[in-house]
């Protein structure tokens, strides 16, 4: 079934948007009477951009197919920083990472401090992902579940713009509402996070070390 959507000239995004995704109703969740509060009041779209070079060292580069299902999959080696390629994003522990493009990939994550091979490297992240960082110095872990949620999920899909590789706008993402009733639950909910993410750590480390062990038994 067609949806209609209609806007004044006044009310068209700045300067003059005429792309009829931009104003998709889809891309509103219907919030009234609950309180809520906005993504973009409680974190920054952190945009520091790192250039190849040979002064930073190694870098661990994230690229989309490293990010699913809220966790940095994968045991990606560093390379030398003139060997990231393109311009990157830079990342620390604590920061929430998500694509822009193809939202039903899910590819959102949590950047935890025990990702292999980042010790005294630097993390860094293609440009498809927008890094999340909090305004202040409270877990943002919990962001994981609730950006990967169904409905979350339907606005993410709906907000996609462009007919080549179609993505979100960083806009789409800044103003989706949290209900205040989850951000009263952040510590908890981001403890949990960091507790599972630390047990897939754990599991990933043991397969490692049972690949290593079927290497030396094959040499």
């Amino acid at each position: 079934m067609a949806l209609i959507s209609i806007r004044s000239r006044a009310c068209l995004a700045s300067p003059v948007i005429l792309a009829p995704e931009r104003y998709d109703p889809r891309r509103k969740l219907d919030t009234q009477g609950d309180e809520v509060i906005e993504l973009g009041e409680i974190v920054i779209s952190f945009r520091k951009m790192v250039q190849p070079s040979t002064e930073i060292g190694e870098c661990l580069v994230l690229d989309t197919s490293d990010i699913r299902e809220g966790i940095v999959i994968g045991r990606k080696r560093p390379v030398m920083g003139i060997k990231i390629g393109s311009a990157k994003k830079e990342v620390i522990a604590g920061d929430v990472i998500i694509s822009r493009l193809r939202p039903y990939l899910r590819q959102v994550a949590f950047v935890d401090k025990e990702i292999p091979n980042t010790q005294n490297t630097r993390i860094l992240c293609s440009t498809e992902f927008f890094v999340l960082r909090p305004i202040d110095d409270r877990p943002i872990a919990f962001l994981v579940p609730f950006l990967l949620s169904s409905k979350i999920q339907e606005v993410l899909k709906a907000s996609q713009e462009g007919g080549h590789y179609p993505r979100f706008i960083e806009s789409a993402l800044l103003t989706l509402p949290i209900p205040k009733k989850l951000l009263s639950e952040r510590e908890t909910i981001s403890e949990v996070i960091k507790n599972s993410i630390h047990l897939y750590r754990a599991s990933e480390q043991a397969i490692a070390d049972m690949v290593t062990e079927s290497d030396d038994a094959l040499s």
